[in-house]
Protein backbone atom coordinates (compact mmCIF):
# COMPACT_ATOMS: atom_id res chain seq x y z
CA UNK A 1 0.00 0.00 0.00
CA UNK A 2 3.01 1.98 0.49
CA UNK A 3 4.05 1.64 -2.89
CA UNK A 4 1.19 2.95 -4.36
CA UNK A 5 0.89 5.84 -2.33
CA UNK A 6 4.68 7.04 -3.09
CA UNK A 7 3.59 6.40 -6.79
CA UNK A 8 0.63 8.89 -6.83
CA UNK A 9 2.65 11.27 -5.12
CA UNK A 10 5.27 11.04 -7.42
CA UNK A 11 3.12 10.72 -10.76
CA UNK A 12 1.58 14.16 -9.27
CA UNK A 13 4.76 15.75 -9.07
CA UNK A 14 5.73 15.10 -12.23
CA UNK A 15 2.29 16.48 -13.79
CA UNK A 16 2.76 19.05 -12.11
CA UNK A 17 6.59 19.80 -13.52
CA UNK A 18 5.06 19.02 -17.08
CA UNK A 19 2.39 21.62 -16.88
CA UNK A 20 5.12 24.45 -16.46
CA UNK A 21 6.94 23.00 -19.40
CA UNK A 22 4.09 22.19 -21.46
CA UNK A 23 2.15 26.36 -21.13
CA UNK A 24 5.80 27.34 -21.37
CA UNK A 25 6.38 26.61 -25.01
CA UNK A 26 2.65 28.61 -25.28
CA UNK A 27 4.09 32.31 -24.80
CA UNK A 28 6.64 31.53 -21.99
CA UNK A 29 4.02 32.53 -19.59
CA UNK A 30 2.64 30.15 -16.71
CA UNK A 31 -0.37 30.67 -15.21
CA UNK A 32 -1.07 30.20 -11.25
CA UNK A 33 -0.79 26.79 -9.72
CA UNK A 34 -0.53 24.44 -7.24
CA UNK A 35 2.88 22.53 -6.22
CA UNK A 36 3.20 19.90 -4.16
CA UNK A 37 6.24 19.24 -1.47
CA UNK A 38 7.84 15.94 -1.09
CA UNK A 39 5.61 15.20 1.97
CA UNK A 40 2.51 15.76 0.54
CA UNK A 41 2.23 19.68 1.18
CA UNK A 42 0.49 21.66 -1.25
CA UNK A 43 1.50 25.57 -2.23
CA UNK A 44 0.13 28.36 -4.43
CA UNK A 45 2.48 29.69 -7.13
CA UNK A 46 0.99 32.74 -8.57
CA UNK A 47 1.64 33.35 -12.27
CA UNK A 48 5.04 33.81 -13.70
CA UNK A 49 7.59 34.23 -16.72
CA UNK A 50 9.65 31.27 -17.19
Amino acid sequence: MKTIKYFLVLLIAVASLSSCVVQERRGGYVEGHYNYGPYGGRHWVPGHYR
